[in-house]
């Protein structure tokens, strides 16, 4: 599956270089015009010029998903993927407006347009998952990704809605420091690691959520956050399908992700970097860690 993610991303980048090119003859139009003529005239263009792409994002993204294999077979009449409603044209009027705005109005417009032909994608996914008893999505990161691309792609397949993406419900477990030193070891896979979390295996843990041994664990809700929080202009990050049965593991490199997401968190702990009474994990403090060690890398003769 990563290879096969890794050449639908590029489908998608190559809508993205398309539209790119001509948002730039779009911008380039403009040049001349009053500041007010300017923006009224983006205002107008901009969604006609991006909305064939976010349906050709979703068309692929549709055939995608329909293409994955179903392990286990639901006893529900078959699956219909549904495509994701397109952006209204007022929030994409409102993009292309922004963009006049920035220092760099070309690159501004086509970084935040490459989100939204990603995102469209994305969403496409998180909805037919949450719609599909038992499926599952992944976020899958280039080799190349930032580190907080890399922080979220080392959860695996655990999400099982938009909602859940966001840390507020029907999110999984949560891997352990030792779990993701396993997998970057090679010892246990991600889907293992995950399932040997899922459910209480101890009468004193279990006892203290009002549970038993044997019943199904979910992970600690966390605050809302916006739906883009979650990406960023530019990103590439696609959502992967794991329909019913199904799993996911993740590319080679991201077992060294895991490692370097261990050592962040086991330096933060040290450094007293935690949050709250019971010292949970500060994510933000973890992110800062891993941009220092690879500064680190990268600076080291």
């Amino acid at each position: 599956m990563p290879t096969e993610a890794a050449e639908f991303q590029l489908l998608l980048t190559r809508l993205t270089i398309e539209l790119g090119g001509e948002i730039a003859d779009l911008l380039a139009r403009i040049t001349g015009m009053q500041p007010v003529e300017q923006m009224a005239y983006i205002t107008a263009a901009y969604p006609q010029v991006i909305t064939p792409y976010l349906a050709a994002s979703n068309d692929l993204t549709q055939t995608w998903y329909e293409a994955q294999p179903v392990v286990v077979a639901p006893s529900t009449p078959a699956f219909e993927t549904l495509a994701a409603p397109l952006l209204d044209v007022e929030a994409l009027a409102i993009s292309g407006r922004w963009s006049l705005t920035q220092g760099k109005p070309v690159e501004a417009l086509q970084g935040s347009a490459t989100r939204s032909v990603f995102d469209q994608s994305r969403r496409t996914i998180s909805d037919n998952v949450e719609r599909e008893p038992g499926a599952r999505w992944a976020r899958y990161a280039s080799a190349n990704a930032c580190n907080f691309c890399k922080m979220l792609a080392t959860r695996g397949a655990v999400y099982t809605s938009e909602a859940s993406a966001l840390g507020v419900t029907g999110r999984s477990v949560n891997l352990e420091n030792s779990d993701r030193r396993a997998i970057a070891a090679g010892q246990t896979t991600r889907d293992e690691a995950l399932a040997r979390r899922s459910t209480f295996r101890s009468a004193r843990q279990a006892s203290r959520r009002g549970r038993q041994v044997g019943d199904a664990r979910i992970g600690a809700l966390r605050g809302a956050q916006q739906y883009g929080d979650k990406y960023h202009d530019w990103c590439h990050c696609i959502a992967v399908a794991v329909r019913p049965g199904g799993s996911y593991e993740p590319p080679p490199y991201v077992e060294q992700w895991d490692a370097e997401y261990a050592a962040a968190v086991t330096a933060t702990k040290k450094a007293g970097q935690t949050k709250g009474k019971y010292g949970a994990i500060d994510f933000k403090a973890v992110l800062r860690q891993m941009d220092s060690q690879q500064r680190e890398k990268t600076s080291a003769p």
